[in-house]
């Protein structure tokens, strides 16, 4: 599927099941964190998260870190800014595994053209 807008693909993938009476989304942290970050990106993200375990390891890793980070406010004084700036950290190195990962998808291998063997 293709997205003419961005944020429409965001909005797809965090969408409820119709009928359904629950406000859980259908889709995974993961993956939801990574069309956050890259929303113009977002086939490419849904394609690599459906076909490459490393890919979703990653996504999963970015959401968990994420969440760490919104949590941190709650920890004790004296450890709250180091822990703040570790996983500040560790969300910005797993972004840019994501925005590799992304970059590779895009490259298309081209083949030699095999030339006939000479037999003279």
């Amino acid at each position: 599927m293709k997205y003419d807008d961005p944020s429409l693909a965001v909005e797809r993938f965090c969408r409820c099941a119709m009928g359904s009476r629950s406000d859980k989304p259908l889709v995974s942290p993961g993956l939801a964190a990574a069309l956050e970050h890259f929303p113009a990106q977002a086939q490419r993200i849904e394609d690599l998260f459906e076909s490459d375990e490393s890919f979703r390891g990653i996504c999963e890793d970015l959401a968990d870190a994420e969440a760490t980070l919104k949590q941190i406010a709650r920890l004790p004084d004296d450890v709250r800014d180091a822990r703040r700036s570790e996983y500040r950290e560790l969300v910005k190195g797993l972004s840019g595994e994501i925005e590799e990962a992304i970059s590779r998808a895009k490259i298309i291998p081209l083949r030699r053209a095999r030339r006939p063997p000479d037999f003279r």
